[in-house]
């Protein structure tokens, strides 16, 4: 098969599976895009990835994406506040330069790659496209390394890490507890679904036990990172908040996307309670629920549910924290986690 009739055929697909796919893109100017990739039909398999990235950009639902496959790099990279960084002997480092390309253009290269909705999705993005090796691929600009030169004239080479050497890290559970201070209950919930060998069930009862035990009364939860997943796994701590008439804030940054957010909300309309760190990735108003889809070994989804919490917060963007702590560089440098500190100083001060 062509790889026009591959085009073709996924966006009809895309037609048929998604719930408004043209919601804010013309079928008109979709056609037209597609009408204008020059020699399609020739392309290699990056090239037309690459094609496919900007195709499903233009629809403005990040959970309407364009899979590529991940090839990781020997050197950890980073993206804050329009600024690229490489962990170097454990210090970040700025980048001045992606081989003959500048750190600026780098941006103006990827932007157009990312389906995103808000500026903070873009941003979180841009973090993780910069360290797939298939990226730089994709953008022409090595095959097996790249040099990188830093704002100080270093110049590193990136490459693809050799998978055979390669340490896998046992997976962490999605969810742990500790206490702060001897009274603040941490729970840190990084994705929504369940650790098969620590039940969520099982891991509340710990959490209510710990509760009663040290007569706890106030709660940080913390959802930073929370990229999403069964957004009914957390009702159940939901429920123990307003048992025991616990108070407590939440955190959230850029990284809080699709069921992550549904948390947000629904601990934001029960209980009206504190948001403090960053905005979040994902909007108040957004398609959702995805369907993975396939053709010829080409890997998409289609949003399947428009899910809307602008009635919550009175806005469809990303959701803004009550209270805004952003993030540095220098405190990540640092292991200084300024979000938490802040949070903890709140919860101390308050009356309740």
């Amino acid at each position: 098969m062509t790889n026009k009739l591959i085009v073709d055929k996924i966006l009809k697909i895309l037609e048929k599976e998604h719930i408004n796919l043209y919601h804010d893109v013309s079928k008109e100017k979709i056609k037209e895009h597609i009408a204008n990739i020059d020699r399609l039909n020739e392309m290699s398999d990056s090239e037309f990835d690459l094609e496919m990235l900007k195709l499903f950009a233009l629809f403005k639902d990040a959970h309407t994406s364009y899979r590529i496959q991940y090839i990781p790099l020997d050197y950890k990279l980073t993206y804050i506040h329009g600024k690229f960084y490489i962990l170097d002997n454990d210090i970040w480092k700025e980048i001045s330069s992606f081989g003959k390309l500048k750190a600026s253009e780098m941006h103006e290269k990827l932007e157009p790659l990312v389906n995103y909705e808000t500026q903070e999705w873009l941003n979180s993005s841009i973090k993780n496209m910069i360290n797939n090796a298939y990226i730089y691929k994709m953008l022409k600009l090595n095959d097996n390394n790249l040099e990188i030169t830093l704002v100080d004239g270093t110049k590193l080479e990136l490459h693809k890490q050799n998978i055979l050497n390669r340490k896998y890290d046992k997976p962490k559970s999605p969810y742990s507890f500790k206490l702060l201070n001897d009274n603040i209950l941490y729970f840190k919930y990084e994705r929504c679904c369940e650790n098969k060998e620590f039940p969520f069930s099982e891991f509340l009862k710990e959490i209510t036990e710990t509760i009663e035990k040290n007569k706890i009364s106030k709660y940080i939860l913390d959802l930073r990172g929370n990229s999403g997943g069964n957004s009914e796994i957390l009702n159940p701590f939901q429920k123990l908040v307003k048992d025991k008439n616990l108070y407590g804030v939440l955190l959230i940054d850029n990284r809080v996307f699709s069921s992550g957010r549904f948390a947000v909300a629904r601990f934001k309309k029960e209980f009206n309670t504190p948001l403090i760190g960053e905005p979040t990735g994902g909007a108040a108003k957004s398609y959702g629920y995805t369907k993975p889809l396939e053709i010829e070994g080409k890997r998409f989804s289609a949003s399947i549910k428009l899910w809307d919490f602008s009635d919550i917060f009175g806005y469809k963007g990303a959701i803004q924290p009550d209270i805004l702590v952003e993030e540095s560089i220098k405190n990540i440098q640092n292991h200084d986690d300024i979000i938490l500190k802040k949070a903890v100083d709140f919860i101390i001060k308050s009356k309740k």
